[in-house]
């Protein structure tokens, strides 16, 4: 592990385990192309799915021994990568699965399946970012969650100037009222880590 990646998981492992000091609830990854991003989101995503696993790993210890726990707490998981997503054909929509055209809805749909949609099925159909009192009812009550989001430059271009609901703001710029409010709403629980690589 890089310095780096030990730094960025071990503070994650932290907070997914309710420790809020020394910690953030939020990581917004910037660096140049090949600087890393997408394999510290894997490293965060096969952490928070492997869980108690995860332990017996080459080199969780070291990340265990720097977050001050002694394992990694399962966690529910939403991932969005802004290249592989398309608002306009949108995913699912097949075999009983609801069709999702938004970051919204893809991510509650990950997180909280059939009732985590529903709670923002009106704000995915209408293109419109939903609050933070809505987001709060699509995450898990007594579980930690992980919310991984990468590529979302490339989203935020391709969907600049798609209309909201023809109320003449654009999906990307609900894209950046999402994000204010999934931070906000990550800050305020007490086991959720939002990573945001621009």
């Amino acid at each position: 592990l890089t310095k780096s990646l030990l730094s960025v998981a071990s503070e994650a492992v932290r907070r997914m385990s309710g420790i809020k000091t020394e910690t953030s609830a939020v990581f917004n990854m910037t660096t140049q192309f090949g600087g890393g991003k997408t394999h510290a989101l894997t490293l965060l995503y096969h952490l928070a799915k492997g869980g108690r696993d995860a332990k017996n790993w080459t080199g969780v210890n070291a990340i265990l021994d720097q977050a001050g726990v002694t394992e990694v707490p399962q966690a529910e998981i939403g991932v969005f990568v802004g290249t592989e997503f398309d608002s306009i054909t949108g995913r699912g929509g097949a075999g009983g699965e609801p069709l999702r055209k938004t970051p919204w809805g893809e991510l509650a749909w990950q997180i909280g399946g059939p009732e985590g949609f529903a709670a923002v099925a009106e704000h995915d159909q209408k293109l419109i970012a939903p609050s933070s009192e809505v987001i709060r009812s699509f995450l898990p009550k007594n579980k930690p969650c992980l919310i991984l989001m990468d590529e979302l430059m490339n989203y935020v271009s391709r969907n600049r100037s798609l209309p909201a609901s023809g109320r003449g703001s654009s999906l990307g710029a609900q894209l950046y009222n999402f994000l204010q409010n999934l931070s906000e709403e990550a800050r305020g629980q007490d086991r959720m880590v939002l990573v945001v690589s621009i």
